[in-house]
C-alpha cells in the first residue's frame, strides 16, 4: 500500500513555505501522480462521498491509466468492497 501520509514541512531558516505555496502544490501533485502510476489500484478516502477537485483530477488520471478505483464510501460493513465507479458518481 502506498499512501501520501501526513507530514510536517522541514524547518528551513529564512524560508517561507507559504510564499512558495504554488511550487509546493506542484511537487505534491507530482508525488500523487507518481504514486498512482506505481499502484495496482487506487483507494479514495471520500468521507460522506465528498471528493474535492484535486482528488477528482487524480481519479481521472488513474482511470486513464486503467487503474481500478475504489471508494471508502462504497465499502460494505465487514470490510468487503463495493464495485468501483466513475469519478462523477
Amino acid at each position: 500500500m502506498l499512501s501520501l501520509g501526513l507530514f510536517r514541512l522541514p524547518e528551513r531558516a529564512g524560508y517561507d513555505w507559504a510564499a512558495d505555496a504554488e511550487d509546493l502544490r506542484g511537487r505534491l501533485r507530482d508525488v500523487h501522480f507518481r504514486k498512482i502510476r506505481m499502484a495496482d489500484e487506487v483507494y479514495v478516502v471520500d468521507p460522506g462521498g465528498y471528493v474535492g477537485e484535486s482528488t477528482r483530477r487524480e481519479i481521472a488520471y488513474a482511470e486513464a491509466l486503467g487503474k481500478p478505483v475504489r471508494y471508502l464510501s462504497q465499502e460494505r460493513p465487514g470490510g468487503s468492497a463495493g464495485s468501483a465507479h466513475g469519478a462523477g458518481q
